[in-house]
């Protein structure tokens, strides 16, 4: 039973020294190897916050090599107890797992969750103690997953780091359950069928998952089971070396530590080369860093492997540590940050990010000696395992429960966000309560006694008149606190999303056909008006409802979430990778077919700024320009086409979170002309407008009034929901402006920003 034992877990026919303390059957190549995983997670996470000009862009590859030892840990552990003594006690189990796991973990949440509490911003310090909650109760990565994008620096939270745990731990409470069914009569080949089973339908489904959803694939156990299996799949069968006569072991040995140094190679090639910005993840890309795990661990005890760096002692130190390490040093670069930064969206200065990496390793190291070993050694005498298992779960219940308490507080004091502003906000209709008042084409009168001549000399221009007044403006406001005052309140602003986004009218990501159900402004309306364009257009809906609906115009809108309406084929940039966008060019096509088909009497078309052309083209305003022109020229020629040009935005800074960091002074949430306009904006729909005889609306008095810098309020309400889009509050007060424009291109009267032709060849711009 001995030398089975031997076999299942992986230790070499050759017998080394031990280190005083160490247990038979014990790996210090493993050791060394999670000390290599915890470096590369802990560069990339430095690099990544600081936007270092030099990244180790791969470096979270270090995840998966943890999921591999996992798999190979676990999996040897619980088939060596189902030999030796006939069953898996599950009650010892997950006291083992609860001794190793949560004690540090608590810690960890019970420091972090007040610190973040204090450090955090208002307006993100509820959703961050939602993420410690979720933390304790090993649920992370589901809430991650259904969140935030891994990848996006605005997602950042202090407990980000917790969704691998989450992973593992689901691993943990699932897998023993399913072993003790399948190795019930034979172990290993029970074990063996469940595991190829289980790693062929997650890498499937990790690979189809991927690819439409990237963030769901790279935070839940379904779609990273597959790693922990490959491990699995090793301990089972590592020890069958020893069964090979003695010539052919020796060779195979060379051929395996030979391996094993191809795959250390691959390894680090790795962590330099995969981007997550170019490159789909986990999918086929996580193949590299799962099978290099796999080869390393199956290598390590060979005498001229790999195995000969990996149990140098510096490695071995970070790999005794590599959980605290892991635990700690993210919220200290998290917090660290927003302390000596005191900014959300501020990165780390390259120096600060090497320091507090640096000092996550002293810091690692103590609760290595403190929290850790005392518990896992059973230096702290515990009860027995059941009660170690209440007793574990029962703490983290409470760690739970301190996070939601502080959520509900900081809900609290959000809603309650009080102060002595004296400028009463100006009150102003939502959209769909602004009463319809229809102004048709106006019709000739006729003097009393004249008839019609049925052969007019002439048809009289239509003229349309202004249907919206123009919103008041109150006097200057003697107070510029961030109060509940402000519309939407602080709390709110982040999601106050225009009708599209809330009635399911907005395209998202994965959409190739617009709803024929979204109907807005008046719907029994007999002038037509289309709006199209992505979320940038989208968040001017309410304005452009706004004036639909004083008109009597219906009015049905074609938008698409990162989707330009433009002649070109485009990649989509979040989530991280940026991919191939066919999904827009299909949209935009079934657009055109439906103009075609049912022309509008008005299309109106607004689109962010930036362009992400495909097959790795740079962005070119003249390029942009011609394929704006090539779409508006397939609109039928007699709908009249406005372009509504993308008004200033704050680019890189997040409004809400901004105006929580300054409650005192939202002023200083300000966006300085030169960021908000940039260098050329315009230049693609001015373009388009001359080539095409489109009218062009500007919005940028309204939006940034005056000559110096652009407002986060303006007339007492929150301008911007985040860094690129209007809150829904503030774009229905633009109805009056666009208006003012719309009908004068209407009538003709707008200044010429065209050249007559819309049937003009895109060359001719």
């Amino acid at each position: 039973m001995q030398r089975t034992e031997k076999a299942i877990s992986g230790v070499a026919h050759q017998k080394s020294k031990r280190g005083a303390g160490e247990k038979e059957g014990f790996r210090p190549d493993i050791e060394g190897l999670r000390g290599i995983a915890v470096t590369l997670v802990v560069l990339f996470h430095a690099g990544l916050l600081s936007q270092a000009s030099h990244q180790l862009t791969g470096g979270f590859i270090g995840v998966d090599l943890f999921f591999v030892v996992s798999g190979f840990l676990i999996t040897g552990l619980l088939i060596r107890e189902r030999e030796r003594t006939g069953k898996i006690s599950f009650s010892k189990f997950y006291a083992r797992r609860v001794r190793r796991i949560l004690p540090a973990a608590a810690v960890v949440l019970l420091i972090t969750i007040p610190l973040s509490y204090l450090l955090v911003t208002l307006v993100d310090r509820s959703a961050v103690m939602e993420d410690g909650a979720s933390a304790a109760l090993s649920i992370a990565n589901i809430r991650f997953a259904m969140t935030i994008d891994y990848f996006n620096p605005v997602s950042f939270s202090p407990f980000l780091h917790f969704w691998s745990l989450g992973v593992e731990e689901q691993f943990y409470f699932v897998w023993p359950a399913v072993l003790a069914i399948v190795a019930w009569k034979f172990p290993r080949a029970g074990a063996t069928v469940a595991l190829v089973v289980i790693a062929v339908a997650s890498f499937i489904a990790s690979l189809v998952i991927t690819n439409s959803s990237p963030s769901t694939a790279f935070y839940l156990l379904p779609t990273r089971a597959w790693q922990l299996a490959a491990g699995g799949l090793l301990a089972i069968g590592a020890g069958s070396l020893d069964r090979l006569p003695g010539a052919i072991r020796g060779a195979f040995g060379y051929v395996l530590a030979f391996a094993g140094w191809g795959a250390l190679a691959g390894l680090i090639t790795a962590a330099f080369v995969i981007d997550s910005t170019t490159t789909l993840y986990p999918g086929m890309a996580a193949l590299v860093p799962t099978v290099a795990g796999v080869l390393l661990i199956a290598s390590g005890a060979q005498r001229t492997g790999p195995g000969v760096l990996l149990r140098l002692p510096p490695v071995r130190f970070l790999g005794k540590i590599s959980y605290s390490l892991y635990l700690w040093h993210w919220p200290l670069l998290i917090l660290g940050g927003l302390y000596l930064n005191g900014s959300p969206w501020q990165p780390l200065s390259q120096n600060q990010a090497i320091v507090l990496a640096l000092l996550a390793i002293p810091v690692a190291t103590a609760s290595w000696l403190l929290v850790e070993e005392p518990f896992r050694r059973g230096i702290i005498p515990l009860p027995r395992p059941s009660r170690v298992v209440a007793a574990g779960v029962a703490v983290m219940l409470i760690v739970a429960a301190i996070g939601t308490t502080l959520d509900f507080g900081a809900q609290s004091a959000l809603a309650n966000l009080n102060g002595s502003d004296d400028s009463s906000p100006t009150p102003i209709a939502a959209a769909t309560d602004i009463p319809v008042t229809p102004t048709p084409s106006p019709t000739v009168t006729l003097a009393p006694g004249d008839t019609p001549s049925p052969t007019p000399a002439a048809t009289p221009t239509p003229q349309w008149t202004t249907a919206l007044a123009p919103t008041p403006t109150p006097g200057q406001p003697t107070s510029f606190a961030v109060t509940n005052a402000l519309r939407p309140t602080l709390g709110k602003a982040a999601t106050d999303y225009e009708a599209p986004w809330n009635g399911h009218c907005l395209g998202f990501a994965s959409a190739t056909t617009p709803s024929s159900k979204c109907v807005y402004g008046k719907t029994s309306g007999t002038y037509t008006v289309a709006l199209i364009g992505d979320s940038h257009a989208s968040a001017l809906f309410p304005g452009v409802n706004a004036v639909a609906m004083a008109h009597g115009w219906k009015l049905i809108p074609y938008l698409k979430i990162d989707c330009s309406f433009l002649d070109m084929a485009l990649d989509i940039p979040v989530p991280a990778p940026r991919r191939l966008y066919p999904e827009c060019t299909t949209w935009n096509n079934t657009v055109i077919s439906r103009l075609q088909k049912n022309p509008p009497n008005l299309v109106l078309i607004s689109m962010s700024r930036w362009i992400y052309p495909a097959n790795g083209a740079r962005d070119n305003l003249a390029a942009d320009g011609a394929a704006l022109t090539r779409q508006i020229q397939k609109i039928p020629a007699q709908t009249k086409v406005v372009i509504i040009q993308d008004p200033p935005l704050p680019t890189n800074v997040n409004v809400p979170s901004c105006l929580s960091s300054h409650l005192s002074d939202y002023r200083k949430c300000s966006f300085a002309r030169s960021v908000g306009f940039g260098s050329s904006m315009g230049s693609r729909e001015r373009t388009a407008a001359k080539a095409t005889g489109a009218g062009l609306i500007i919005l940028n008095d309204a939006i940034c009034p005056g000559t110096g810098s652009c407002p986060a309020v303006i007339n007492n309400m929150i301008v911007w929901r985040d860094a690129h889009h209007l809150t829904a509050t503030f774009a229905a007060t633009l109805g009056p402006a666009i208006d003012a424009q719309l009908v004068a291109i209407l009538n003709g009267t707008a200044p010429p920003a065209t050249s007559p032709s819309r049937s003009a060849s895109p060359s001719a711009s």
